[in-house]
């Protein structure tokens, strides 16, 4: 099968996918195809790096990406806080607690990766950004200006161009 993209993101995790929507919200006539390695969708309480989100990041979901529904179905966070401990002490419920008690004016989130990047897959298709999971790369050559990729999709050979 040959298909036609303007752009191809080789990975479908937490910045693939958000750069995808990003690029579609600014120039929506752009075609583009995420090839994800891993099946989706996603199981939830998938722990991966990033599920702690700053309030930088959480400004970028919501305000550059228009995520604030997805948002707002994980569990806000109280800012950064500090558990300080002696040798002794291993129960974090004893430990001393350095942090705001109040939540900050720009919020930070405490995200479940599966349910939030299973939403941005969804998000994305809204856009009309295609998503393949299950795929591997064999090939990939890059031309002048066109370039070929050549990926295995749920075991069928696909030759992109982009």
């Amino acid at each position: 099968m040959h298909k036609s993209y303007d752009l191809i993101i080789m990975g479908g995790g937490l910045s693939g996918l958000t750069l995808a929507i990003q690029l579609k919200r600014r120039i929506n006539s752009l075609s583009i195809l995420i090839a994800e390695k891993a099946f989706y969708p996603m199981p939830e309480a998938a722990h991966k790096v990033g599920e702690s989100s700053v309030e930088i990041a959480s400004f970028y979901f919501d305000e550059m990406l228009g995520l604030k529904a997805e948002l707002d179905k994980e569990l806000p966070k109280l800012g950064l806080r500090f558990f300080y401990s002696n040798k002794d002490n291993k129960d974090i419920k004893q430990r001393i607690e350095l942090g705001p008690s109040r939540y900050p004016f720009s919020k930070s989130y405490q995200l479940d990766r599966g349910r939030f990047e299973n939403s941005l897959i969804k998000h994305g298709l809204k856009l009309g950004i295609d998503f393949k999971d299950n795929c591997k790369i064999k090939d990939i050559s890059l031309g002048k200006n066109d370039h070929q990729v050549t990926l295995l999709h749920k075991q069928q050979e696909h030759i992109i161009q982009c």
